[in-house]
């Protein structure tokens, strides 16, 4: 190093994919805020990776879409809920439909529901049993996750293995139909449709005064003690100038 010069401090956060997007927002202004911080958001491993690799030291924050669980923890996991989004249904933009229904995606899931309206062959986008998307379609009925586990154990299915890949998928595949969040295809750009439900559209709005039914919350996850870098990004991501920046790609900021 030359005299006068400071290392930077580095802060390694990632997670699972559908609050990457937002947080790269946030990354961009802290390291204004903070021009000695160096902010590095990795690709996302998922919910569960990112836990595991923050407990081990090996990410300051880890981004879920889920609590941590009682062994998690019982291994010093600290959790801060920041945001809502929607969970919702997207397709192909190709595909000539603009709502679904709760009853139509279980028949989409249980496989009696294969062709779109004009005869389109329909491709569902599945996520992988343990994910956080999958784990929220089984908790919203038990004919739900009834589909969901027979689409499981269908052969020759597209599983997508995080939230980018599964949106990636939708983008590519002609009469596609999958999950993915408010959060993610707002914030990435994405070109796929999002449906409504039942005639409720996926918005902040709707979020915020629960009439639209299905959402997920974003934790940042930490060892009981981070460092006191750590502790200020997060006291920014839920500062007004946070707030405001997830308010303008499909979050809904939490007190």
């Amino acid at each position: 190093m030359f005299p006068g010069t400071v290392r930077a401090e580095t802060l390694r956060i990632s997670g699972t994919g559908g609050a990457i997007g937002g947080m790269r927002l946030l990354a961009e202004a802290f390291r204004k805020a903070e021009p000695g911080v160096d902010v590095i958001l990795l690709p996302s491993i998922g919910s569960s990776g990112s836990i595991r690799a923050a407990l081990a030291g090996k990410l300051d924050i880890g981004l879920s879409a889920r609590e941590p669980g009682p062994e998690e923890m019982s291994q010093g996991a600290r959790q801060t809920a920041y945001a809502r989004t929607a969970l919702v249904f997207a397709v192909h933009p190709d595909v000539k439909r603009f709502d679904t229904t709760l009853a139509e995606v279980i028949e989409i899931y249980a496989g009696r529901k294969t062709t779109w309206d004009d005869g389109t062959p329909l491709r569902l986008v599945l996520r992988p049993a343990a994910d956080s998307d999958t784990i929220a379609l089984k908790r919203m009925s038990r004919q739900m996750a009834e589909s969901v586990e027979l689409s499981q154990k269908r052969e020759g299915m597209i599983v997508a293995t995080t939230d980018q890949d599964c949106a990636d998928a939708i983008e590519r595949t002609r009469g596609s139909f999958g999950t993915s969040t408010l959060a993610l295809v707002v914030s990435e750009g994405r070109r796929i449709r999002i449906l409504s439900l039942s005639g409720v559209a996926p918005t902040t709005k709707s979020v915020r005064d629960g009439t639209y039914p299905c959402t997920k919350t974003f934790y940042m996850l930490t060892r009981q003690s981070p460092s006191p870098t750590a502790e200020k990004f997060i006291r920014f991501v839920r500062s007004p100038e946070g707030k405001a920046i997830l308010s303008r790609v499909g979050h809904v900021p939490l007190p």
